[in-house]
Order: C-alpha cells, then structure tokens, then sequence
C-alpha cells in the first residue's frame, strides 16, 4: 500500500487526472443548474401584458392624453376584460 505513493508511480498519475477532471464536472453540472435556475426565477418576475399595458395607460393618463374618465374605464377593461 506504501507503493502507491511513490514519485515514479502511473497509477497515482491517472487516478489524480481522473480525480480532477471529476471534480471539474461536478463544478460546472452545479453552475449549469444554478444558472438554469436564475434564468427560470428571472422569467417567471416579468411582467405580464396585462401589468404593461396598465403602465402605459397610467402614463396616457399622468401626459394628460386621457381623462380620468378615460383612464378608470380603461383600466376597469384590462382588469376584467371578459366583463366588457
């Protein structure tokens, strides 16, 4: 066993070559599944179509393109647009 350990040995070669080539997979299967994640968590806070269009029916609203009038009963559609 106290063979093994020698300077002139190929086996300790391999096994540490191995070793490390092992250890860089796992290090990069870890990044490639925390960076999947990131991706999946950044998508899923994007605002939808409905949050857009009431943000730029608020800024009709604040340039003073539409009245108040205007501005509740639109924003009264895109909140329940089945109820029209």
């Amino acid at each position: 066993m106290g063979e093994f350990f020698t300077a002139g040995n190929p086996v300790l070669g391999i096994s540490i070559a191995v070793g490390f080539v092992v250890l860089l997979t796992a290090i990069g299967t870890a990044l490639w599944f925390a960076l999947i994640k990131a991706r999946t968590k950044a998508a899923s806070t994007e605002p939808n179509e409905t949050i857009k269009a009431a943000d730029l029916l608020r800024q009709s609203y604040v340039n003073g393109d539409i009245t108040k009038e205007q501005y509740d009963e639109q924003l009264r559609n895109l909140q329940n647009p089945t109820k029209n």
